[in-house]
């Protein structure tokens, strides 16, 4: 018993339009796993950062630098005791623990802003146009051997528009993950 031509092309386009249904919600799904992936791993940096300092004894530092527009990011430990500075990387005192790195080396999400939401304490709005990397003007996140770091924010987005947050408290160097939820407009912990 066959199948005829009529009924092949009938299950053919059957699959087709099922697929094609399918695909964009299958690609939002990995475009926001990949994103939350990626907010994860930052977050992880800044935990085997503030751990190299308990163990070392020594301030280590998640350097940014831009390498064509890209943030680029590595650890550093500080190699004279006053902390982690440009001029001591520059002449090899302060001694990466990490090679440089960039987030589109693992993730198709990068540093950056999706689109206007508003900033997580609720004092403004940033858009596309202001630093995803929010950790003052050194763009160094420093932690210390007893625990405190730098405070700041670093906002991680998809290609499709999720965003995610990676916010380190400076009084005990801990790490909250958020995401922004566009239908609530307000950031939720992960």
């Amino acid at each position: 018993m066959g199948f005829s031509l009529v009924e092949c092309l009938v299950v053919a386009a059957l699959v087709a339009v099922l697929t094609g249904a399918g695909l964009p919600v299958l690609m939002h799904t990995a475009d926001a796993t990949d994103a939350a992936a990626a907010a994860r791993h930052v977050a992880g940096l800044v935990a085997r950062a503030r751990f190299e300092a308990a163990r070392r004894n020594r301030v280590v530092a998640l350097r940014f630098t831009d390498d064509g527009g890209e943030p680029v990011y590595s650890l550093v430990t500080d190699g004279d005791g006053d902390g982690v500075g440009s001029a001591d990387v520059a002449a090899g005192i302060d001694v990466e623990l990490r090679p440089p790195d960039r987030l589109s080396a693992h993730f198709s999400a990068r540093f950056g802003f999706a689109g206007a939401i508003p900033e997580i304490d609720g004092s403004g709005t940033l858009t596309t146009l202001d630093a995803p990397i929010r950790l003052g003007a050194a763009r160094q996140l420093s932690l210390s051997p007893v625990g405190t770091a730098t405070s700041g924010t670093l906002y991680i987005a998809s290609r499709r528009g999720v965003q995610y947050a990676v916010r380190i408290a400076g009084v005990t160097g801990r790490v909250r993950l958020l995401r922004y939820v566009p239908g609530l407009s307000q950031w939720q912990p992960v």
